[in-house]
Formats: structure tokens, C-alpha cells, sequence
């Protein structure tokens, strides 16, 4: 291994600019994800006049797609040689064309009623979830090659976590704020993507500048191809890695199927406006922000397993508790609900995410390779087959209860509709999420077992 800017294995920590601008991109893909996850299922089916089935459907297919790429990219990331990196060249690519696919994306209304109209769903639905690929992973192989500190990989997280809850300020804040300014409906979306849009391409941008004196680490020797089952394998060998990958599918699936319904509950069951949204992301991604610093303290004198599950216990008080929601909700309930979910989420995602580079590192002990591409492009399969089976499985509920899609908010749903609006925003996702945690209590990666296998 060879590192043009930094010994890889140092453990001094990375500057404040370099850790603020790798982690500025994930408030570009934050952004994108959250405003797909959304708004995207609601939109196709009540504005581009997609049955609910139909819909959830072929976000699935764009999401498998996507999922099979991703080690793909992973490859190609983990065989680039460049001034640049292995990693950095893709960056500005991958935001640039999420960024037009989420403009397309939302401009898809106009051609309503067009024959082509299902064919031309699926080229946007795929286009983005190219560029999502072509950024996000390369990106998340990235901080494996920063540092090889154990606990600055914890702090270097924190500003991703930070950028993931900017990132969902923008799409649930700003952006049902921007649908209301221009218009709420076909217009309203339109006028929201190219807003939104540019800022996915800005984050994107910044993020490639201000890596630029990032270290990375160059193979020092030629990487063998590898096919998907040969990737599989490879990740397969890696038992913590594994582990990880069973705690982010059960936690994402239920995450998804969470952001897929939350419209529908809000305009539906509670009976609010739109941009009512808002009020919950914003005191989620606020709660997110500001309680990175506690949740670094927390893992550092508990441990990652025990801020997680701290973490799950928090979250889970917040979620069950939209068994409760009912027509005129309160919106001090509703910020109430934002506050105590921020802070659970923002100790899952950090300890989550913290957790995929020592999974790299303990990789390069049992291999000697730098893999960390292709660990990174199945790491982010598992998360693109979550959010494949979450709209599609959500779409396929309502469908199945008789949801009746209108862009009037006043249509009464069957009590049927209005209980699968309940379960997939509240029993569903936390069952989900603690079926994760049980999967965590075999995760043994710790600090003295990398600084063991890093002394052999």
C-alpha cells in the first residue's frame, strides 16, 4: 500500500475541513434518499397516476437494479489508479447525474396519461439510482483510508450523521415548504426538484474540493476481478461484517417502509397539511445534529454495542407511539415525537456507520488487501434491497386494503388503508429494528481486537 498524501496507518486525527467535507456529501445523497423515500411513492401515485401496487413496484425493480451495481462500482472504485484517488474521481459524476435524475424524477406528472408514461418512470427511477451508485460507493469506502484510529473513525462519522440529518432537513423541511411556495401539486414538485436538485450537485461538489488533501491508500498490487458471487464471498468470510449487514437490512427495511407510509399517515389518518412534515424532520434532524458530541462520548466510555442499544431503546418510544396519532394531531405532539426520535436515530446511525470501516480494517488483517470498494458496494446492496422492499411492500399493503389514490386529501380511505398506515409507521419499523439488535449481540469487533490484529 501506498499513500500520496498520509501514512494510512497513522493515528493522528484528520483535520476539521477534511472530516467537514467528506462528510458534506452525505448531505447530498441524505437529501436525495429522504426526498425520494418521501415524497417519490405519494407522487407516482396520486400526481403521475400510478396504481399504488404499480408504483411501489417498479421502485423495487429500480432499487434491485441498484443493488446489483453496487458491487460493480465497488470494483471499479477498488482498481481506479489516480492523482486523485481511487475513490474522489467519482464524486463529481455520481452528483451531477443524481441531481438531473431528481429534477426528471419530479417532472414525470406532466406526461400523465402518456402511453410511454410507465417506461419513462422506469428510466428516471434508474438513472437515479445510477448516480446514487456512482457516488455513495466510493464515498463510504473512503473513510476506511482516512485513519485507522478506532475512535476517530467514531468522530469522523459524527460529521456524516451531522450532514445525513442537513440532508433531511432539506427534503422533509424545505422541501414540503417549496411544494406549498410553488404550488402544492404538479407544479409545486416540479419547481421543489430544481431547488433541491442543485443542492444535491453543490453537497456533491464540495465534498470532492475539500477532500482534496484527504489520505488515501493506493493497492499494492494488481486487484483481482471479481464477480458478484465471488464479492458475496469475500464478504462472507468476515463474520462482523456480516453481522453488520443483517443490523443494517432489518433496520433500513423497517426505516423504509416508515418513510414510504408517513405522507399517507399525515394527510390521511392525522388529516394536517402537507408541510405539517416538516415539524417532525425538523426536530429529528435538529435532535441529530446537536447530540453527535454525547453520542461520541457515549460510545467511547460504553462502547458501540451499548450506544446502540441505548440508542434502539430511544427510538423505539418515539415510533410505537404513532399508535396513538389520530385526526387534528397536535403539532406540539408531533415536534414532541421529532425531539425523541432525533435523539435515538442520531445514536444509531452514528454507532452503524462507525462500525462499517473497522469492518474494513479487520478485513485488511485477515486478507492484506485494501477491499474496501468492494465491502462498500455490498454493504450498500443490503441498504438499496431495504429501500427496494420497503415502498414495494408498503405499496403492495395499501393496494391489498383498498387504498382509494386521489390527489384530493379529503377522500375518505377504508379502515383497512388507515391500519396499514398505523402498522408500517410504527409495529413494523421497530420490530424491525430490534430484530437488528439481537443480531448485534454476536458483533465482537472491538477496539482490542483490531489493535491485536493489527500487531500481528
Amino acid at each position: 500500500m501506498t499513500d500520496p498524501s498520509a501514512s494510512h496507518a497513522a493515528a493522528n486525527s484528520l483535520s476539521v475541513p477534511v472530516r467537514f467535507g467528506w462528510g458534506i456529501g452525505s448531505l447530498s445523497m441524505s437529501l436525495m434518499f429522504n426526498a425520494t423515500s418521501l415524497l417519490m411513492l405519494r407522487y407516482l401515485v396520486d400526481f403521475v397516476g400510478l396504481g399504488a401496487a404499480l408504483a411501489g413496484l417498479l421502485i423495487g425493480v429500480a432499487k434491485v437494479y441498484d443493488a446489483v451495481t453496487d458491487p460493480l462500482m465497488g470494483t471499479i472504485s477498488d482498481r481506479t489508479r489516480s492523482r486523485l484517488g481511487r475513490r474522489r474521481p467519482y464524486l463529481l459524476t455520481g452528483a451531477l447525474v443524481s441531481a438531473l435524475s431528481f429534477v426528471l424524477i419530479f417532472h414525470l406528472a406532466h406526461f400523465q396519461g402518456a402511453s410511454y408514461v410507465v417506461p419513462l418512470v422506469v428510466i428516471a427511477l434508474l438513472l437515479n439510482a445510477t448516480g446514487y451508485t456512482i457516488f455513495n460507493v466510493p464515498y463510504m469506502a473512503m473513510p476506511a483510508e482516512m485513519t485507522s484510529n478506532y475512535h476517530e473513525r467514531t468522530s469522523l462519522m459524527s460529521y456524516r450523521i451531522a450532514s445525513i440529518a442537513g440532508g433531511q432537513l432539506f427534503a422533509s423541511v424545505i422541501g414540503p415548504m417549496l411544494l406549498v411556495a410553488y404550488g402544492t401539486g404538479v407544479s409545486g414538485h416540479a419547481g421543489m426538484s430544481w431547488i433541491l436538485g442543485g443542492v444535491i450537485f453543490a453537497g456533491g461538489g464540495l465534498c470532492f474540493w475539500m477532500t482534496r488533501g484527504a489520505p488515501f491508500a493506493a493497492q499494492s498490487k494488481s486487484v483481482v476481478p471479481m464477480g458478484l458471487a465471488a464479492q458475496f464471498k469475500t464478504a462472507w468470510e468476515n463474520r462482523p461484517f456480516m453481522l453488520l449487514l443483517g443490523i443494517k437490512l432489518t433496520h433500513l427495511l423497517g426505516l423504509a417502509v416508515f418513510i414510504s407510509v408517513l405522507p399517507f399517515l399525515f394527510i390521511r389518518v392525522m388529516q394536517v397539511p402537507i408541510d405539517y412534515l416538516g415539524y417532525f424532520f425538523v426536530a429529528q434532524g435538529s435532535l441529530m445534529m446537536v447530540s453527535q458530541p454525547a453520542w461520541v462520548w457515549v460510545s467511547r466510555h460504553l462502547g458501540k454495542k451499548g450506544t446502540y442499544l441505548i440508542s434502539a431503546g430511544i427510538y423505539s418510544l418515539a415510533g410505537l407511539s404513532w399508535l396513538l396519532v389520530a385526526q387534528g394531531e397536535p403539532a406540539a405532539l408531533i415536534l414532541a415525537r421529532g425531539f425523541v426520535a432525533g435523539l435515538g436515530a442520531g445514536g444509531l446511525l452514528l454507532v452503524g456507520q462507525s462500525m462499517l470501516p473497522d469492518t474494513m480494517e479487520h478485513d485488511y488483517q485477515l486478507s492484506g488487501e485494501r477491499r474496501e470498494g468492494i465491502l462498500s458496494g455490498v454493504y450498500t446492496t443490503v441498504e438499496k434491497v431495504s429501500f427496494a422492499l420497503g415502498p414495494a411492500f408498503t405499496g403492495l399493503l395499501l393496494g391489498a386494503a383498498g387504498y382509494i389514490q386521489s390527489a384530493d386529501a379529503s377522500v375518505a380511505q377504508p379502515e383497512a388503508a388507515r391500519l396499514v398506515m398505523y402498522l408500517c409507521a410504527s409495529v413494523i419499523p421497530i420490530g424491525s429494528l430490534w430484530i437488528g439488535c439481537l443480531l448485534l449481540l454476536g458483533y465482537d469487533l472491538t477496539e482490542q481486537r483490531l489493535k491485536a490484529g493489527a500487531g500481528k
